[in-house]
């Protein structure tokens, strides 16, 4: 398997199909992409991919079992196969949050890993609905997936009730110098490609630890089932940094306090979300290693979402959990929009948390 990194690394995992409950493919990939550069990997019974760099140095005491749990999800919005019509169309619910009205005409992929097929949501035409059809966004049950079978025995050829689907959306690099990225998946994925570069850094590099640190590649994030709190039992962390995409809306006609963060303007610190008080502690310890090492960070404004903040802070006795993450316009699409220039500040900012903890 070639080795990726950087921007080929994110595009790779962007393009992985993986919807919730379905991450078998994205959890291999990221198995051959860390190899051996890791002290060990294990797979927990919700299929979390738990990988251990040990600890070493001056600080680190292996009698005292301090452990670093550093997380992302694995899992993608998507759809499953719910009924397969006489005519050979799919009929489909959600996996996740969608927007509905972002659906129709996008391209998709049905099936599961080691078996897919192309298709196209659809609905009928405009032109054939009626007036005041027009002006409602078109529920979730009035859509289908048309694959190009025409009938049902036709399309059970190759699809099964109960197959999932994703997006089929390519990564393209867009404005100036190709700053930005559009793409599916990229709320976890770009953690999960930073992640995977932190792993192999720390494995090479002569950095002292004074914590054996647990990288935890999670499922089901999307629907609710937070394998953060499953991996958090398997490795009883001390302190967490948990690492994902921060939903914003840095867009015309919305006043300056509600933009939550914006692209270009470096890692995102969160100091709260919904369920979520993260420790103040290690926030402002994140903030002083990113202004130590020119790292450009923003800070959270507000706290318009819900992450795997909650469970994992509460999981076992209570874990210290401090949250960094990349900025994503239009999560949970087709076309997420992300800067590449922030994904290289999580990457740095997570490198110099990590190595700069101390007991």
């Amino acid at each position: 398997m070639r080795m990726y990194s950087g921007q080929e690394l994110v595009r790779e995992l962007s393009q992985a199909f993986g919807p919730s409950g379905c991450e078998d493919g994205v959890r291999a990939f990221i198995r051959t992409q860390i190899g051996a550069s890791c002290d060990g990997m294990t797979e927990d019974r919700a299929g979390n991919l738990i990988v251990r760099i040990a600890g070493r140095g001056v600080d680190y005491d292996p009698a005292e079992e301090r452990r670093l749990m550093v997380s992302t999800h694995m899992d993608e919005v998507g759809f499953m196969v719910r009924e397969i019509t006489d005519e050979g169309y799919l009929k489909f619910s959600l996996i996740g949050q969608t927007d509905p009205r972002v659906l129709c005409g996008r391209h998709v992929v049905v099936g599961e890993e080691n078996r897919t097929v192309k298709g196209v949501i659809a609905t009928k035409a405009i032109h054939m609905q009626t007036a005041e059809k027009r002006t409602k966004a078109t529920p979730v049950n009035k859509m289908y997936i048309d694959i190009g079978a025409k009938s049902a025995g036709d399309a059970e050829k190759l699809v099964q009730v109960g197959d999932y689907a994703t997006f089929d959306s390519d990564l393209v690099p867009f404005g100036k110098d190709g700053r930005y990225i559009k793409g599916k998946a990229l709320g976890g994925r770009l953690a999960c490609a930073a992640l995977i570069e932190v792993i192999r850094y720390l494995h090479a590099s002569s950095c002292e630890l004074a914590y054996d640190v647990y990288f935890a590649f999670t499922c089901n994030r999307e629907i609710g089932i937070s394998g953060a709190s499953v991996a958090a039992f398997t490795v009883n962390p001390t302190l967490a940094i948990l690492t994902g995409a921060t939903a914003v809306n840095d867009l015309p006609g919305v006043s300056p306090e509600a933009r939550v963060a914006a692209l270009g303007e470096g890692c995102v610190l969160s100091l709260a979300d919904r369920q979520t008080l993260y420790d103040a502690g290690l926030t402002r310890f994140a903030a002083r290693c990113a202004e130590e090492g020119g790292i450009r960070y923003q800070i959270k404004q507000g706290d318009s979402d819900t992450s795997d903040g909650a469970p994992l802070q509460r999981s076992m006795a209570g874990v210290r959990t401090v949250s960094l993450s990349v900025p994503v316009r239009y999560t949970h699409s087709a076309a997420c929009v992300a800067s590449y220039e922030d994904y290289q500040a999580l990457l740095n900012l997570c490198k110099a948390v990590i190595c700069g903890l101390k007991p």
